[in-house]
């Protein structure tokens, strides 16, 4: 399958998924608060999926030590400290670009 059909039957996949909890929830009047919670832990949980694989493997192989684990370890212990994104972000990539200058 072609990289753009790739695109338009993934796009049309995540339409009908969000459609459909519209349309199921659409007569519900409250949510439960299990649903809730869970529905907030999505994001981190794709964001730290996408962060691991691309520190973990470089086209399929382990990927050794590098600059990009020790900023990942330094971003996240910014980010178990504070509990914020953009402190996060905005330790991380300064630490990057530094990083990535010296060596």
């Amino acid at each position: 399958m072609s990289p753009a059909a790739q695109i338009v039957v993934a796009g049309i996949g995540t339409y009908l998924f969000r459609a459909s909890f519209v349309v199921l929830l659409a007569r519900v009047e409250t949510i439960p608060a299990r649903v809730e919670e869970g529905l907030r832990m999505i994001p981190p949980a794709v964001l730290g999926a996408i962060v691991a694989q691309g520190l973990l493997l470089d086209d399929g192989a382990l990927r050794g030590p590098s600059i990009w684990h020790l900023t990942a370890a330094i971003a996240g212990l910014v980010a178990w400290r504070t509990r914020s994104v953009l402190w996060c972000i905005a330790t991380g990539m300064p630490v990057l670009w530094i990083l990535s200058a010296v060596t």
